[in-house]
């Protein structure tokens, strides 16, 4: 596979990543919120809190599909390990940190200060979050090598 066939398939993904979270955010995340609000009647002035938190938890998301766009047209270019995509897998495992830490303050907001949250949300709340950890923790490392490639890269640069 060539750099720009691989760089090309990146950017496939992430188009499709872009337009499952435009599906997501768009048309199930308010569904939701309309049968919870539906559903508990007494929480439904929480309807629209609720639902602006959680599609603002869209705005990571979405930062981090432009730095990946960026990351795959490098990729593109035969420049895949450089400084820059280095310092755009940090900002990517910041993001999704980040994302995990405000959806949790959140979470713990709506459980401790209205008591809305039963066995199936918390489930769901946990593995949310320990996905948001693990692409955390992944990008942080892919971050970490590519940087040390990029050195290795500049290294042999500069001997031959």
């Amino acid at each position: 596979m060539t750099q720009k066939t691989f760089a090309n398939l990146l950017k496939a993904v992430i188009v499709l990543a872009f337009l499952c979270c435009a599906v997501v955010y768009a048309f199930y995340v308010p569904a939701i919120a309309q049968e919870a609000a539906d559903v508990y009647a007494e929480y439904s002035a929480l309807y629209v809190p609720a639902l602006v938190f959680v599609e603002l938890t869209a705005l990571p998301i979405l930062i981090a599909l432009v730095l990946a766009w960026q990351i795959a047209h490098a990729v593109g270019q035969d420049n895949s390990f450089c400084r820059a995509n280095a310092s755009r897998m940090k900002a990517i495992s910041l993001l999704a940190l980040a994302d995990v830490a405000y959806f949790w303050i959140g979470v713990a907001v709506l459980w401790f200060g209205f008591g809305v949250m039963s066995g199936p949300e918390f489930i769901l709340v946990v593995l949310v979050g320990s996905a948001g950890i693990i692409v955390s923790v992944c990008a942080g490392a892919l971050s970490h090598l590519i940087l040390k490639a990029s050195l290795l890269r500049e290294e042999n640069d500069l001997t031959v």
